[in-house]
């Protein structure tokens, strides 16, 4: 009696009662949690401390002052890191793992996390074992379970095994064969799931790019502690109160370190890494973002990432001649086509209520599939009149996949592939629905006939077949099953480029990213496809998987800047091309959906699985999934890299060019033996205005228009050699302007003095800003406007600025004095000077681009 799986509902009734079949992960800090995480910091404990202080001196405003600026800066820091978990949290529930079960009765695709109990689930080769369950049916399948128990070698699975080979576990490895699984447990009740409950307190890593900027937080946080010493020693000396002296330098240390700076890279990371996702491409390590904006090669495969991957028959070969798969007639020849594709074949079709029809399994198996319905034939009941005994599934070397079936007590052995390699195994072909000898001339006639179709981009697929004598089918080897066969004929396969891939081409040659094509199929297919595409052009070079091999890793490397696809190749091919890339400094992303290409994923600086037809296996060893399998989706994610690494510089170089211009003012001001610049009040509303609102738009910023028009950035270092002349120039501009307010001010009064250096520190910062999000570009452009976030942060201190000096209240707590009209035009100029430069600087250097 065939196995009918649960019906709909009682799949339904179990997921109700027991849960989805997922790994619960370790319960997230809460809201409150997060925001008194806040405030476990030795600068902050610092400032709560100086509050105290305050209130016990009777200075009540000061103390209600520094623990408001305490509370908005940990409120701030809150906002940062619920965003961020947020971001993260929504990228988790994007599912890019499915299973095909039996359901009703009826094979159809389901999410894995809907798994029950009951359920009838199939396995091959590559497949990631959702559930633990039994073995109901096998056929060489054979399991890696070293993910659980340590062990390398699969383990043969199979209904008459004892004990552990009848049952399979979820997290395990489908390492060949395949088979029908009955689940058993699900969830936190399979083994891994009990694992992985003991595993739940292991603190997760830092990506590489965050132990960067962790690092360089530490470096600013000396830094900033020094000076902050050397102006309380000098303060001191200078006769100044020792309490002030003593506030003042924890509060220049809170300006002089960036402690948002981790928040504000976690949030930019979070971010792009949803824009991602929405762009079809989800991230699975966080380490991938730092490469993607770096790749300056992408190997892309071409069948489903270049092309549409729907494939359907456009013309049959057979009996001497080619026909068009619209208009055939019934021949003896063709019907042996008909039955291979039905039976050599682990597809299957979905007949749906609307009448439609889908594809469960390989696309290429799909379309003779449908091939073989749209003659008005069932090609399922085809299969089910035979009994199936063996299968050696598709091999990459030889391109080539057997089935050995029984019926009416003779053995069968049917083999589909590519037509070399069909051509190769046979001694006779199919003429005129009888056997007869495979000449030279017909070889020849066969050869000829391929190559004219494979031109004009059909992807081929042969067949051949022989009805043997043999002892144990069950038991029988490739090289005795593919040998001595009957070519039957071959189909050609249609599956046109994707639109959106040659502008997507087009864009990667305008960034500077190389894009070569590494296919299994014929040269002759590749190239119709490839210059289509642009991607090979008059004078680049087409290597063979055959010719790739009678290279040595030397002569590879010296012909590779000249390749642009390489065909009818293996997955260690892949693997070899990938890492010789990496030897002449390239940034490899590389694409792969089957299990062994695993070993490219890995090599590769960035590994892109596809989430349609990339195995479990691939998915595993990839930073990237594309859920659609597109190649466009890998350039928007190679783009959305660029944006990140951007994104994170600009916050970076504003924060540290913001913070030093300011530490250093307060520091010479001492030095000139004047009154402090600023008091600790003043230095805490800075920071506060300048780093909050200011780092978060620069951390959001979209991408600018020029992104995919540079070269990708050689070195992974944030801050280089080139960026200083620029905090040289931001650093030396801001104090400058901040000492001359002073000055200026202190013609009239202490007061005026600190209240004009107060606002010329607070316009310089944002002048800064909009240096920085321009980058390369005039501040002075409408894009500004069709970005509110960024305005907001922008605009708002210009305003907020003069309400705060002209109101008294606030002018009494921040220690201001109402200033002129004109003296607020002065500050205004003094600030605009940081603009001209930037403006200035930017103008010489496109003018020496385009000189250049």
């Amino acid at each position: 009696m065939p196995v009918q799986g649960l019906t709909s509902s009682e799949a339904l009734s179990k997921l109700k009662d027991l849960g989805p079949n997922e790994i619960a992960e370790k319960k997230r800090n809460g809201p409150l949690s997060i925001f008194l995480g806040q405030f476990a910091n030795f600068l902050v404990i610092l400032l709560i401390i100086a509050a105290a202080l305050s209130f016990f001196l009777g200075d009540a405003t000061d103390g209600i002052f520094i623990l408001l600026i305490v509370i908005l800066n940990g409120a701030l820091g809150f906002a940062q890191e619920v965003k961020a978990e947020k971001a993260i949290e929504a990228l988790k529930k994007i599912t890019i793992s499915r299973i095909r079960v039996l359901r009703d009765g009826v094979e159809t695709e389901v999410d894995s996390r809907m798994l029950v109990p009951g359920d009838v689930f199939f396995v091959e080769e590559g497949v990631k074992i959702p559930a633990d369950g039994k073995v109901l049916n096998a056929y060489n399948l054979e399991v890696n379970e070293s993910s659980l128990t340590g062990e390398s070698l699969p383990v043969a699975k199979s209904v008459s095994a004892e004990n552990s080979g009848k049952v399979v576990f979820s997290g395990t490895v489908v390492a060949g064969g395949r088979g029908q699984i009955l689940v058993v447990a699900t969830g936190m009740r399979t083994r891994f799931g009990k694992i992985a409950e003991s595993l739940q307190n292991i603190p997760s890593e830092p990506t590489p790019l965050q132990r960067k900027i962790n690092s360089l937080g530490r470096q600013l946080g000396i830094l900033g502690v020094a000076a902050s010493l050397l102006v309380l020693i000098l303060a001191i000396v200078r006769s100044t109160p020792i309490f002030d002296s003593i506030l003042t330098a924890i509060s220049l240390s809170v300006a002089a370190i960036p402690e948002g700076l981790p928040a504000v890279i976690t949030i930019t990371l979070a971010v792009g890494v949803q824009r991602m996702s929405k762009a079809k491409a989800v991230v699975r390590k966080m380490t991938a973002v730092e490469a993607l904006g770096s790749t300056s090669t992408i190997a892309t495969d071409k069948t489903g990432t270049l092309t549409e991957n729907q494939m359907r028959v456009r013309e049959v070969w057979f009996d001497g001649a080619s026909h068009s798969s619209d208009n055939l007639e019934p021949k003896e020849s063709l019907e042996k086509i008909i039955h291979i594709s039905s039976i050599c074949n682990n597809s299957s079709l979905v007949y749906k209520k609307d009448g439609g029809i889908s594809i469960l399994g390989d696309t290429t198996e799909g379309s003779l599939l449908l091939f073989v319905h749209n003659l008005g034939l069932n090609p399922q009941q085809i299969k089910e009149a035979e009994t199936m005994v063996a299968e050696l599934p598709f091999n990459t070397v030889s391109k080539t996949m057997t089935s050995v079936y029984t019926h009416a007590g003779q053995t069968e052995i049917l083999t589909k592939g590519a037509p070399e390699s069909i051509l190769k195994i046979s001694s006779q072909i199919l003429w005129m629905g009888k056997p007869e000898s495979l000449t030279e001339s017909k070889r020849q006639l066969v050869t000829k006939a391929f190559e004219q179709s494979a031109a004009t981009g059909l992807r081929m697929i042969a067949f051949s077949f022989k009805n043997p004598e043999v002892g144990n089918p069950v038991e029988i080897k490739r090289d005795e099953a593919e040998s001595q066969m009957v070519f039957a004929g071959f189909v050609g396969i249609a599956d046109p480029p994707r639109e959106e891939a040659k502008a997507a081409v087009r864009q990667c040659k305008d960034a500077g990213i190389r894009i070569i094509m590494v296919t299994g199929d014929n040269e002759l297919t590749a190239n119709a496809i490839g210059s289509e595409l642009g991607i090979i052009e008059e004078g680049e070079d087409i290597v063979t998987g055959s010719q790739l091999d009678s290279y040595s890793d030397d002569d590879l490397i010296k012909i590779l800047p000249k390749v642009k696809i390489f065909a009818r190749t293996t997955p260690e091919h892949k693997f070899r091309i990938v890492k010789s890339l990496q030897k002449l400094g390239e940034v490899v992303a590389v694409t792969g959906d089957g299990v062994n290409d695993a070993l490219a994923l890995k090599q590769a600086d960035v590994g892109v699985a596809m989430g349609r037809t990339g195995t479990d296996v691939a998915k595993e060893a990839a930073d990237l999934v594309i859920t659609d399998d597109n190649f466009a989706s890998i350039v928007r994610a190679v783009e959305e890299g660029r944006v990140i690494f951007e994104n994170v510089k600009s916050a970076v170089k504003y924060l540290i060019g913001c913070n030093s211009g300011e530490v250093l003012a307060v520091l010479l001001g001492i030095i000139f033996g004047w009154p402090l610049i600023l008091t600790p009040i003043q230095i805490l509303y800075v920071n506060l205005i300048t780093d909050g609102l200011p780092a978060i738009a620069l951390a959001l910023t979209p991408k600018h228009t020029d992104t995919m028009q540079r070269k990708p950035r050689k070195g992974e270092e944030i801050i280089t050699g080139r960026d200083l002349p620029w905090f040289a120039e931001v650093t030396s501009l801001t104090t400058a302007v901040t000492l001359m307010a002073f000055y200026l001010g202190l013609q009239l009064n202490i007061s005026a003095a600190r209240t004009l250096a107060l606002t010329v520190i607070v316009f310089a910062q944002h002048f800064v800003l909009l240096d920085v999000w321009s980058r390369n570009k005039s501040g002075i452009n409408v894009y500004l406007l069709k970005n509110p976030v960024f305005l907001l942060a922008f605009a708002f201190p210009f305003l907020l600025q003069p309400i705060l000096t002209y109101l008294p209240l606030s002018a009494k707590i921040l220690e201001l004095t109402p200033i002129s009209p004109a003296d607020l035009g002065l500050v205004f100029l003094l600030s605009l000077a940081v603009f001209i430069v930037s403006e200035l600087r930017k103008l010489v250097l496109k003018k020496n681009i385009i000189r250049s």
